[in-house]
Parts: structure tokens; sequence; C-alpha cells
């Protein structure tokens, strides 16, 4: 997995909330505890807070797994080459037209149009230029033809 810099503190912020959501399940866990005679046997508060206690151990597990083989990389100076922070408009299948927005997020913002490096479409086409055409498997192995039509150097 490769990320920019700001896609390596965007996993940060996702362990920190996750360990957050650690310390309220432990402590609703502890307070389930208490109010029901100090048992945890036919406890349904303190069966769900050890639900979520172990949802956000798993998770935070999880995000440190990715974190630990994350590639963090830079934006290149070749200004005639695809780059993180680029709008790039492209053309699919020979017919829609649309703009992108190449990201080095962990998680992209698909409102706002991001795709992230990690996408199909994002590993495709960064560091091409205007021209190229790229074919794309999508998550239903559905073939897509991409072409890049022109794109702005972002930030």
């Amino acid at each position: 997995m490769v990320v920019d810099e700001n896609g390596f503190n965007q996993i940060d912020e996702l362990i920190e909330k996750e360990k957050d959501r650690l310390r309220s399940a432990v402590k609703a866990k502890a307070i389930a505890f208490q109010n029901d005679t100090n048992t945890w046997h036919d406890n349904a508060a303190y069966d769900d807070a050890l639900e979520k206690e172990t949802g956000a151990i798993m998770e935070i597990n999880r995000l440190i797994d990715i974190k630990n083989k994350i590639e963090i990389i830079h934006k290149h100076n070749d200004p005639t080459l695809i780059d993180i922070g680029d709008v790039i408009t492209i053309e699919m299948n020979g017919d829609d037209v649309f703009d992108i927005i190449l990201t080095g997020k962990y998680l992209a913002n698909s409102k706002i149009g991001e795709i992230t490096l990690n996408s199909p479409m994002g590993n495709a086409i960064y560091k091409k230029k205007i021209g190229d055409e790229v074919i794309i498997f999508t998550h239903n192995n559905t073939k897509q033809k991409i072409k890049i039509l022109s794109f702005k150097n972002g930030d």
C-alpha cells in the first residue's frame, strides 16, 4: 500500500478513534459489571461492551498491520506526468468523460471525486501522461478502458 504523508496521518487518526472506542467499551464493561452485582454472567450490557471492546481491538490491530506495510511516497517533479493531488479528466470506455482527483490518502472522499493510489484506477493512471490509455478491471471483473484527456497539477 502506498500513501502520502496525509494518508499516513489519516491512519494514525483512525487508530486514535479506535483507541477512544476501546476506552469507552472498557469503561462500559466495568460499569455493567458493577451494576449487575459484580457478575458478567447473563449480563447483556457487559456482553455488548465486550463485543465493542473486541471489535475495537481487532480494528486497531488491522490498522497497525496496514501502517507497518505502508510505503510513503512524495510528489515527483515531472509536470508532464500525473501525480498525487492532480485533477484528471478521463474518458471511460469511449463515452463517459469526467474529472477525478488522485489522492495519496488512505481513504478517499468519493463525494468530491477522489480516488486513491491503491485503487485499480488510481494505480493505473499514476505517472501516466495526456493521451495514455489504460485498461483496468473493476471489483466485479468488468473491463474498463480509460483514456487520459487532460490534467491539472494539484497541490
